[in-house]
């Protein structure tokens, strides 16, 4: 299985996140580590995702994994997770395909209801944290099912806290204004928010960078990095 997954992609791309440095601090990266009971973080901070009960393990596909929301299928973080302080910057990278919108599609959850960053709609992002909860809308179908993609969700460093979206490496206009949340936020759940909204489609690949803000050009160095591996 994991040889099937690393002969579909292409290897000719050299640059790779590890790049950008430090920052790094959590990489599933497709076809590597990767199994229904664990995907190992490639990041080298030991984040490993992890689900030892049978019936809530992802099934391996394409060199990540296929979750089916109706099924529970989730992962727990090691190491306690990715934790992000209050108005730090976050940058999550994601090539996923939806299948559905029947649970909210949670992508790093927290382990707690009061805190969450989910796709909602096909045109709706919703993260929590600090006590607020902010809708990011955008138009119609940014998120379809069906279609394999790259999405960045970045959170800027200070007190804006702005949060921006790119799809396939461009940057995407929300329809109801510019959105901003400063919480603080402890990522430790893979594909749910707190053993609950599960996510349904693949996650082929995810990176989460913290602590300072990527530069432009290294958010279009993740993104193109993504796009031509997963030939996006």
């Amino acid at each position: 299985m994991l040889g099937l997954g690393n002969s579909i992609i292409s290897s000719s791309y050299q640059w790779t996140p590890n790049s950008v440095g430090a920052d790094l601090k959590l990489w599933f990266r497709n076809g590597v580590g990767v199994t229904a009971a664990q995907w190992d973080d490639s990041s080298g901070n030991g984040h490993h995702a992890a689900q030892a009960t049978g019936g809530n393990q992802a099934t391996v596909s394409e060199g990540g994994l296929d979750f089916e929301g109706s099924s529970n299928h989730h992962y727990d973080l090691a190491n306690t997770g990715i934790v992000v302080s209050s108005q730090e910057a976050f940058a999550i990278f994601i090539v996923c395909q939806i299948e559905s919108f029947d649970s909210q599609n949670s992508i790093l959850g927290t382990g707690d209801a009061n805190v969450f960053l989910e796709f909602q709609t096909n045109r709706k992002i919703r993260i929590r944290a600090g006590g607020n909860t902010d809708s990011c809308e955008y138009g119609a179908g940014t998120f379809a099912t069906g279609a394999k993609a790259v999405f960045a969700i970045q959170r800027e460093a200070g007190g804006t806290g702005n949060i921006n979206l790119f799809k396939n490496g461009s940057l995407v206009a929300p329809t109801n204004g510019q959105k901003d949340n400063t919480g603080a936020i402890t990522f430790n759940e893979l594909a749910s928010r707190d053993s609950d909204r599960f996510f349904d489609g693949i996650i082929h690949e995810l990176l989460c960078y913290d602590t300072t803000d990527l530069t432009s050009g290294e958010i279009t160095n993740v993104n193109n990095y993504l796009k031509n591996k997963h030939g996006i």
